[in-house]
């Protein structure tokens, strides 16, 4: 009968083997799962900012926000993209009860502008080009503003001007932060909803994007 003690015996081990193997997985799926993501280090790009290609005329277009109410989240020299309808984003530090318009104009030519109704408390926000049906053409550089309105005059009460440029989408990178493609790597960790307030996918890491590059403080 000893073969019939050794067949029992088999059986039982060939029922637990999957169990540990199976544990064993779970516990390796747990951690990876588990592991930190990696950091989000914003790197300026090797071909320079879109400040440094335009022309000397038309560097002024650059403006200071007057009150500090008005934060565009995007490097001081401009950011580059891949993406023909990039996430364009700003922060309000203090509610605003007017209007806003966001305009964009490529070197040399007169562009869109969107008019978003108020008011806005205070937080992140942005304008989807996308559902704008506005795409951005390759090899421009673009300067895109925001201006807050007065509630009861409709005068400019701030504005805020920050540069994009569009490269071909030979140029997308899997690492778009890593190579400075500033609003690529902004889109992966933000999206916007309809009413224009900006939600963070990705909290860490759009924070670690802001930190490294300078921006939002």
């Amino acid at each position: 009968m000893s073969w019939v003690k050794v067949s029992v015996t088999a059986f039982l081990l060939s029922m637990v083997y999957p169990l540990v193997a199976d544990g064993v997985a779970l516990a390796a799926g747990e951690k990876e799962d588990d592991a930190p993501p990696d950091d989000v280090i914003f790197v300026p790009p090797e071909i320079g900012a879109p400040r440094d290609r335009m022309g000397a005329g038309t560097r002024d277009v650059l403006s200071e926000p007057i009150s500090g109410t008005l934060l565009l989240l995007v490097p001081e020299d401009g950011g580059l993209t891949t993406l023909p309808s990039p996430p364009l984003v700003w922060r309000l530090t203090r509610g605003h009860r007017g209007d806003l318009v966001v305009g964009l104009k490529p070197s040399g030519a007169n562009g869109p502008q969107f008019r978003i109704k108020g008011p806005f408390p205070a937080g992140d926000y942005g304008l989807d080009l996308g559902r704008q049906n506005f795409l951005l053409e390759p090899n421009l550089v673009y300067a895109w503003h925001v201006m807050l309105l007065d509630q009861n005059t409709g005068a400019v009460f701030e504005k805020a001007t920050g540069l994009i440029e569009r490269l071909p989408e030979s140029y997308r990178s899997k690492d778009p932060a890593a190579n400075g493609y500033w609003f690529d790597a902004l889109s992966e960790f933000v999206g916007i909803s309809l009413s224009g307030r900006i939600h963070a996918t990705k909290p860490d890491q759009f924070e670690q994007l802001m930190d490294s590059a300078g921006v939002g403080s």
